[in-house]
């Protein structure tokens, strides 16, 4: 078994990998740093920047309809300035202990995805070759979002509103339902969706 060094290591692996992680070592060029952070609310969605020095920005959007999401969104900036983007567990871990609950999850992730894109380009390979190659050709999507109004909450009523979401002109093959909790059982239900964390204050760091 040979007796390996970090960069012959690196230098074992193949395709991509080896090219965007020896890439630094080999060009000199100064690592890429993290120079701000932005948050747009476009359409009562957030959209997360993620600005660096070398002229590169990542993106990424939070859940929609939560424009509150902006504070929380900009509370994290100090924490990620002068990092790596590139090494994006590292700067998760600089801030997903301080709120990796919701909303705040909602923050860190949307920070996350604009991690990932910089990281994508940097690379110069989509994000998803990073994250473990393609899987599939194709996806099957399935409605989420198209509704229609309710009648009411028995069985039937869920069937038919399921039955006009299929007919309608998307074309959609996969459905998931509205959900609602039976309000003939509501203490188990409710107590089911509303489990809660115990307060927690942010973790500030060094």
């Amino acid at each position: 078994m040979p007796n390996w060094t970090r960069r012959g290591f690196i230098g074992s692996l193949p395709g991509f990998a080896a090219a965007s992680l020896a890439a630094p070592q080999r060009s000199g060029r100064a690592p890429i740093k993290i120079t701000d952070l932005k948050c747009a609310i476009i359409g009562g969605s957030p959209v997360v920047r993620v600005v660096t020095d070398q002229g590169i920005s990542g993106y990424g959007q939070a859940e929609s309809r939560k424009p509150y999401l902006k504070p929380m969104v900009m509370f994290y900036k100090n924490y990620i300035l002068g990092e790596d983007p590139t090494d994006v567990e590292r700067v998760l871990m600089r801030i997903r202990k301080m709120g990796a609950f919701k909303p705040w999850g909602s923050a860190v992730s949307a920070i996350e995805i604009a991690l990932w894109d910089i990281a994508g380009q940097a690379a110069g390979v989509p994000v998803y070759k990073l994250l473990g190659g393609k899987i599939r050709d194709k996806v099957r999507g399935y409605n989420g979002g198209i509704r229609f109004p309710m009648k009411g909450q028995t069985p039937q009523d869920y069937a038919e509103n399921t039955a006009k979401m299929k007919e309608s002109k998307e074309g959609f093959t996969l459905i998931k339902p509205q959900s609602r909790y039976d309000a003939r059982h509501p203490r188990r239900l409710v107590r089911r969706a509303e489990v809660r964390r115990p307060a927690r204050r942010p973790w500030h760091a060094d």
